[in-house]
């Protein structure tokens, strides 16, 4: 029993820590080549210790055959993935012929197939003695030119390695390949010292194949230290939690499963998993999301730029860009949303927009967006009215009381024309202290009416500075359409005639432009 403890630790424990390792390293990228090969280059090892210890288990008389059949061509294994492997990391083989590579490295299996076709292994010892627990092979000639071929090829794979790190420029691929160089050196004079001294009684036969060990730790170093071959997992992991743009995965129900640090800033909050994505969304817009979202859901359809709002916890509202994809997860479908922030910029866009059309002071519209607003109307409707308002002694307002004053002064004036102006009508800024407003499919009466209720809220509703009063006097102008013109141009010039008439003779007042009164005379 205790010697097969000890078969057990010296044998079966490294096989399946070697097992392990390989499964693992095929399992961070199984589609990328290096990582098959590192893969069956570890698994072989494995399979060296594994052979072992069934070799020590059966009677001596078993040693030829697993080591004919087993122990012999895992090592054959060991060596041709191990060459295609350096060549691949040093990106030698890409400057071989393609008639060579990688099929030239492949050629030591021959002897592979040979075993099995003349029932014999000419590269191994086929003859055995045990000496205590242990089973020793016979250092003849096979064995011995087998250990000689086999550090031939590590020393110039040492030398491939030394040829890669002259020629690399990037500070991690050195690194990586100073740590194989002196791994592949340390494995070199442990094979010499135990491939070609026997250590009988006191160390395992084959005692060399625990080099094996060595690499498995510098691999298991390089892996974990300088991210050396990481798996898609680590890489796309590092992409998530760095990515500047919110990304969420969602569950069939809606509910929030997994959430990156970028989306915790933008919905201000550290809690963002097992909530419901469209609790975080403005009430107005949750059924434009809900149809959007189950539609594309629904036929498992990613879908991109669309347009919408988040709310934050602070009740913050900002325009968001949502792009997303559907993935199943544990035998379930999940949404992944990528979600940017483009407040900002909506901002900017919305400003940019805003003040093509509106001015800046007072946020009226201006005079573009009048002309060509007022242009549509007299298309649509059956009568306008055009009203220009013109300020009584405003440049005495900005001389008494400075610029700042006046500027308060019209911003006031603007809001009171926005109040008054019905919604089939718009109020105006068209430059200093001119304003103009148009009225749609109204009668004579009511354009009285509405120029009164003008005048009489601009008397009213004076500007207040501090405890001063400062009156609004103004001097207003109406034309109408059809009947005093059909284009623009002229009810403009006709409604400036009746208020210039006003200016002339006493202003604050009002007049609605007549033929006989303001026409040419």
């Amino acid at each position: 029993m205790t010697t097969l403890f000890l078969y057990m630790a010296v044998y079966l424990l490294p096989a399946f820590l070697l097992s392990h390792l390989a499964l693992d390293v095929l399992l961070r990228n199984p589609r990328q080549v290096e990582h098959r090969l590192l893969s069956l280059f570890v698994f072989g090892y494995a399979m060296l210790f594994l052979a072992e210890f069934g070799r020590h288990l059966s009677p001596i008389e078993a040693s030829p055959a697993f080591v004919t059949y087993w122990f012999g061509n895992a090592g054959i294994l060991i060596f041709v993935c191990s060459v295609h492997f350096i060549v691949k990391v040093t990106g030698v083989g890409a400057k071989l012929p393609k008639w060579m590579y990688p099929y030239v490295i492949y050629l030591p299996l021959v002897p592979v197939a040979l075993t099995f076709i003349r029932q014999e292994n000419i590269l191994n010892s086929q003859r055995f003695d045990q000496v205590g627990v242990w089973i020793y092979p016979e250092f003849n000639a096979s064995y011995l030119t087998t250990m000689t071929v086999g550090n031939v090829f590590h020393f110039l794979i040492i030398l491939l390695l030394v040829y890669a790190l002259k020629r690399a420029d990037r500070t991690e691929h050195q690194r990586v390949l100073r740590m194989l160089i002196w791994t592949a050196v340390a494995v070199l004079i442990w094979d010499i010292v135990f491939g070609y001294f026997q250590f009988r009684g006191i160390m395992p036969p084959y005692a060399y194949m625990y080099g094996g060990l060595v690499w498995t730790v510098a691999l298991v170093v390089a892996m974990n230290r300088l991210d050396f071959l990481a798996s898609y997992a680590k890489r796309y992991g590092t992409l998530y939690n760095l990515n500047p743009s919110a990304i969420l995965l969602v569950d069939d129900t809606g509910r929030i499963e997994s959430a990156n640090p970028a989306a915790r800033m933008l919905f201000h909050t550290v809690r963002v998993v097992n909530e419901r994505f469209i609790d975080l969304l403005p009430e107005k817009k949750r059924d434009e999301w809900c149809e959007h979202y189950a539609q594309h859901f629904n036929a498992q359809k990613k879908f991109l730029e669309f347009e919408t709002k988040i709310q934050t916890k602070s009740g913050q509202e900002r325009y968001v860009v949502i792009d997303g994809d559907f993935v199943y997860i544990d035998q379930k479908i999940h949404g992944m949303i990528l979600i940017r922030d483009v407040h900002t910029f909506k901002e900017a866009e919305q400003s940019i927009r805003f003040f093509a059309y509106h001015d800046p002071l007072t946020k009226l519209a201006n005079r573009r967006a009048f002309y060509e607003q007022a242009d549509q109307a007299l298309l649509q409707a059956d009568t306008l009215a055009l009203v220009i308002l013109d300020l009584d002694g405003f440049k005495g307002i900005n001389d008494t009381y400075g610029h700042q004053v006046g500027d308060d002064f019209l911003v006031h004036l603007g809001v009171l024309l926005e109040t008054v102006t019905p919604e089939t009508g718009l109020a105006s800024r068209v430059g200093g202290d001119e304003f103009y407003m148009y009225l749609t499919d109204v009668e004579a009466d009511e354009i009285v009416a509405f120029v009164e209720r003008l005048q009489s809220e601009l008397a009213e509703r004076p500007f207040r500075l501090g405890r001063e009063t400062i009156p609004i006097r103004a001097s207003i102008g109406v034309s109408v359409a059809p009947g005093q013109g059909s284009d623009l141009d002229t009810l403009i010039h006709k409604a400036d005639q009746a208020m210039y008439q006003i200016k002339q003779h006493g202003k604050n007042d009002y007049a609605i432009y007549d033929e006989v009164l303001h026409g040419p005379k």
